[in-house]
């Protein structure tokens, strides 16, 4: 019985060792294939106020290499049908390697090297980013860029370290939005066009902001989008479900330009969701919101899986159930915040951040500009 209980031992010791050298091995390729996606970077370029201007991981050719390869759809309809308008097509995303930011615990500026993109909005003559810093140390930021040329104009600074999940303009007020919080309450906050404007490239101190207002009954906004003289807001809250709040902007009286009150306790549709594979209700957020015409376009991501792209009638603004959608569109992972303009939809994706840039995904480290009319064919 000894020899026998010896054998058992020495058995589930070798079981243990190949385990272990498994295991090693695996996570020791992972590490050599991060090790080469990152020597495979291209050349490195930096702005005069130090933040990168370079593709933080493909050239052109490798990056519509990868989209070709596993996304055929999303690379016919961005790359071999017409554009509308080439603004914002392919626009490298800045700063993803290197933002001059505040350092929360060094208590200076120093440089942010996992910048995480978030929102995106068309501004007048600019294209704006959101993003956050993915190690929670730097203050967020909005990135601007030129509409036509994607040329890298300057970073503003933003108070704190909100995530930035969303970011709108009202063209008629001249006012670009963004979501964040207040205290522990949802809150949606907004800057003019005329204080971007005159905000200096290189500046260390926040933009002032025009308005802050806290939406209390709500826990979580992720999102927000401009139509018609209206902000829509997506959130989820901690039981997982998703809502769609319209806010109607005050044209006139004291609340000219921003929100009333009373809008603010206007909060209208409810989206109900499955999983990825279809067997229980969801609890992810909305990750962008975008309306065209008559279409409602939905974001959502899985993490490292899958993102979906969700196409639905306007009519369908009470019902974004899953079942009504007209379109559900396969995109690559970690999609966050979209926007229709003249005719293309431009994508945004955080897996341009180091935080999430991985061998095994298509690392999107451009603006994606698809033709909306050849998503359903046309």
């Amino acid at each position: 019985m000894k020899k026998f209980g010896k054998r058992i031992l020495r058995f589930f010791l070798v079981l243990l060792l190949l385990a272990g050298v498994g295991t090693g091995g695996y996570f020791g390729y992972q590490w050599w294939q991060k090790q080469e996606m990152i020597r495979q970077r291209p050349k490195e370029k930096l702005a005069k106020d130090g933040t990168n201007t370079s593709p933080a991981w493909h050239n052109f050719s490798n990056y519509q290499k990868a989209l070709r390869e596993k996304y055929s759809f999303i690379n016919k309809v961005s790359n071999y049908v017409p554009p509308r308008t080439w603004d914002g097509k392919d626009f490298v995303l800045p700063g993803l390697l290197a933002t001059k930011s505040y350092d929360f615990k060094t208590k200076k500026v120093n440089t942010a090297t996992a910048m995480t993109p978030q929102g995106i909005t068309i501004a007048g003559k600019y294209i704006l980013l959101t993003a956050y810093d993915g190690e929670h140390e730097h203050a967020s930021v909005v990135y601007v860029l030129d509409k036509k040329t994607g040329k890298y104009l300057k970073t503003i600074q933003v108070a704190g370290r909100p995530h930035l999940g969303g970011i709108a303009y009202d063209p008629v007020a001249k006012n670009i939005w963004v979501t964040g919080s207040m205290g522990r309450s949802s809150a949606l906050a907004a800057f003019s066009m005329a204080e971007l404007k005159s905000y200096k490239a290189g500046s260390q101190i926040p933009i002032k902001y025009k308005y802050q207002i806290a939406i209390p009954a709500v826990e979580k906004a992720s999102t927000v989008t401009y139509y018609d003289g209206q902000l829509f807001v997506g959130f989820f809250n901690m039981y997982g479900r998703g809502k769609v709040a319209a806010y109607t902007i005050a044209r006139s009286g004291k609340n000219r330009g921003s929100i009333t009150n009373n809008e603010v306790k206007s909060v209208t549709g409810t989206l109900r969701w499955s999983d990825p594979t279809g067997e229980t209700s969801m609890d992810k957020q909305i990750q962008g919101i975008a309306i065209y015409q008559n279409k409602i376009f939905l974001s959502q991501s899985y993490g490292s899986g899958d993102s979906k792209l969700y196409v639905f009638p306007t009519s369908a603004l009470n019902a974004l159930d899953e079942k009504n959608a007209e379109l559900v569109i396969t995109m690559p992972p970690y999609l966050e915040q979209i926007t229709a303009y003249k005719g293309q939809l431009l994508c945004v994706f955080e897996s341009g951040s180091k935080i999430y840039a991985r061998p095994e995904i298509v690392v999107m480290d451009r603006i994606l500009s698809m033709n909306i009319n050849a998503l359903f064919g046309n």
